[in-house]
């Protein structure tokens, strides 16, 4: 199995990637939030990651999977994307200096998740810089997440989700 053991090697892998996606802009922000069946919508503390910054190894691995190029987007994912997700960004875990909220979150929360609860749904979510005027719901909860935890992080944790 490939492993990155290095920065460089995951900014090398970053690029890489982003070079085989045609009109790719990078995104302000992005995360994946994990809806529970019983939640009446989405929220702000469903997305238990938050990612901002253009230079995010997992945002340009969920940019391949669900087929994100630029602006504004909601993607719904099922576990199968999730899981080629998950699979592509595990060679980053080999750099153990670093944290990989993205990777652990997807693989050790929301994979666990969708089993003890069939009728959550998976949401990726990428934003543009700008307010695109009427947004979606999941695109909404995810900006008023990006904005609740704006502590200058690239990577902001829901602080309801630390262990």
């Amino acid at each position: 199995m490939q492993q990155w053991c290095t920065a460089e090697d995951i900014a090398a892998e970053h690029d890489r990637l982003a070079s085989t996606l045609n009109d790719w802009h990078p995104p302000y922000a992005h995360g994946v939030g994990l809806i529970p069946g019983d939640a009446p919508g989405p929220a702000p503390h469903h997305f238990q990651v938050v990612n901002v910054g253009p230079n995010s190894l997992p945002g340009v691995v969920m940019a391949a999977v669900t087929g994100y190029r630029r602006g504004t987007a909601s993607f719904t994912l099922d576990r199968d994307q999730l899981e080629r997700a998950i699979k592509q960004l595990a060679p980053a875990e080999a750099l153990t200096e670093h944290p990989h909220p993205n990777l652990w979150t997807w693989r050790d929360r929301y994979l666990p998740a969708l089993t003890t609860d069939p009728n959550a749904r998976l949401v990726a979510v990428f934003l543009a810089t700008e307010v695109d005027g009427d947004e979606p719901a999941e695109v909404a909860a995810f900006r008023a997440a990006v904005e609740s935890n704006d502590d200058g992080g690239r990577h902001r944790h829901a602080t309801h989700n630390t262990p």
